[in-house]
């Protein structure tokens, strides 16, 4: 089950599909980054491909679900919470050398090509801890341009950079609480069962 990884793994499989599937121009390793936009250099090293992880959000649709029956030795189980799944907000910016801004048009359409062909990150890519059953959609975002703008000047740049915007959702991160069963069970047994003297009527003497 994806566990306390899970946002990392996400993150490096968005990276390790730019790296392996970019085809208009080749961008090793070291030219493809996750970033935090606060620390890059203005203006970064060319030529980049740049992964900024923006915004973190639960995702509301999968909130207040069920806990799960795990069984234990000797016929025991416990109860755990469900994952908490995240929805991630990520900015991708393509840096080349002044006066090619052509290039990175082109760069920025290979991109979109690349992550409509591989719109969702199965299990394998994202890391090993993870069930056959998990996986993560991409999808491309449209925030306005006053969003955008509000993006980069809140983290000091003085100009704004043509990117794009991608969601990946559904990321679980697994619970390490449970609850004994057993003791589940007794407290619902005894919420259930009423005190005769409560509410019964009053018997009729004589």
């Amino acid at each position: 089950m994806a566990n306390e990884l899970a946002i990392e793994n996400t993150s490096q499989a968005l990276r390790r599909i730019l790296i392996d599937e970019l085809s208009v121009r080749e961008f090793t390793e070291d030219h493809v980054a996750i970033e935090s936009i606060d620390a890059i250099p203005d203006p970064p090293r060319v030529p980049r491909i740049t992964i900024f992880l923006f915004n973190i959000r639960e995702n509301s649709f999968l909130k207040n679900r069920e806990m799960s029956l795990v069984p234990g030795p000797g016929g025991a189980a416990d109860l755990q919470p469900p994952p908490i799944v995240l929805d991630l907000d990520y900015m991708i910016c393509v840096w080349l050398a002044a006066g090619h801004t052509a290039d990175e048009h082109e760069v920025l359409g290979d991109i979109v090509r690349v992550f409509y062909d591989h719109s969702e990150l199965s299990p394998a890519l994202l890391g090993p801890s993870w069930k056959r059953e998990e996986s993560v959609q991409v999808t491309l975002n449209n925030p306005s341009i006053e969003d955008q703008t509000r993006i980069w000047t809140s983290f000091g740049f003085k100009r704004f950079k043509l990117a794009l915007y991608y969601r990946a959702s559904i990321v679980p991160i697994a619970s390490k609480r449970t609850f004994a069963e057993s003791l589940v069970r007794q407290r619902d047994f005894r919420d259930s069962v009423q005190d005769p003297r409560e509410g019964a009527s009053p018997r009729k003497v004589g």
